[in-house]
């Protein structure tokens, strides 16, 4: 069994790849509050009881949107993105759980050209909060960090950025991946192909074309890795 802690578009798309075969189970917060300890070692102490126990933990639940919330409201951040991420990853530890954690390219913050081993160098709060649960996903043996260039589709906003490049990819493509590389170990970038922010969104919806390199930064991600693993 996969377990899958959050309730997003990631979650319910894993969810959709569920089978008798690999059964795949979300836990919301309303299950499960990551920030509460006590109650994270009670949940999986319960799970690890039954005949079909997680063997994986894909961890998606994070503070994202709005993502300016983790500047407005950092210790909210750290609570969600960090201390959550902590209490999650400890219990797998315990139990021998794969841990797979879902992070973002943010990390990355405003490069030319970036791969696995590039230097990481966040440019707002989200992308630090989330390399924060990166070092704690780092102390996890046998641990998976996926560096995601999720855009949500449907497109939220009004406008989408012409000036603004980056390697997206929806939910339901990621999680299409996640199941073909949870049994790596270490970090593997996870993106599409190369465009503007309004290219991409326009393969799905009609958006306004607009201007916010002042904004968000453009980053090019190298997928070879994932290439190379998705390709054997």
């Amino acid at each position: 069994m996969i377990l899958v802690s959050g309730s997003g578009k990631l979650a319910k798309e894993l969810e959709k790849l569920s089978t008798k075969s690999l059964p795949i189970n979300i836990l919301s917060r309303k299950e499960m509050d990551i920030t509460n300890e006590y109650e994270v070692s009670n949940v999986m102490k319960d799970l690890m009881m039954k005949p079909d126990y997680p063997k994986y933990f894909i961890h998606t639940a994070a503070l994202t949107k709005p993502m300016d919330v983790n500047d407005r409201n950092p210790l909210m951040s750290l609570d969600t993105n960090i201390v959550g991420t902590a209490n999650v990853a400890k219990m797998c530890s315990k139990y021998g759980i794969k841990f797979v954690y879902i992070s973002t390219d943010f990390v990355y913050g405003d490069k030319e050209l970036v791969d696995e081993e590039s230097e990481v160098k966040p440019s707002n709060n989200y992308g630090w909060s989330k390399l924060g649960g990166e070092c704690i996903t780092k102390l996890i043996e046998g641990s998976l960090i996926l560096r995601c260039s999720l855009c949500d589709i449907p497109f939220r906003h009004k406008v989408a950025f012409n000036d603004v490049f980056r390697n997206s990819i929806t939910h339901k493509d990621v999680a299409n991946i996640i199941l073909k590389v949870k049994d790596e170990v270490g970090i593997i970038n996870v993106g599409g192909k190369y465009q503007s922010v309004y290219s991409f969104v326009s393969n799905y919806q009609t958006v306004k074309k607009g201007n916010g390199s002042h904004i968000a930064p453009t980053l090019k991600l190298s997928t070879k890795k994932l290439d190379s693993i998705i390709n054997e």
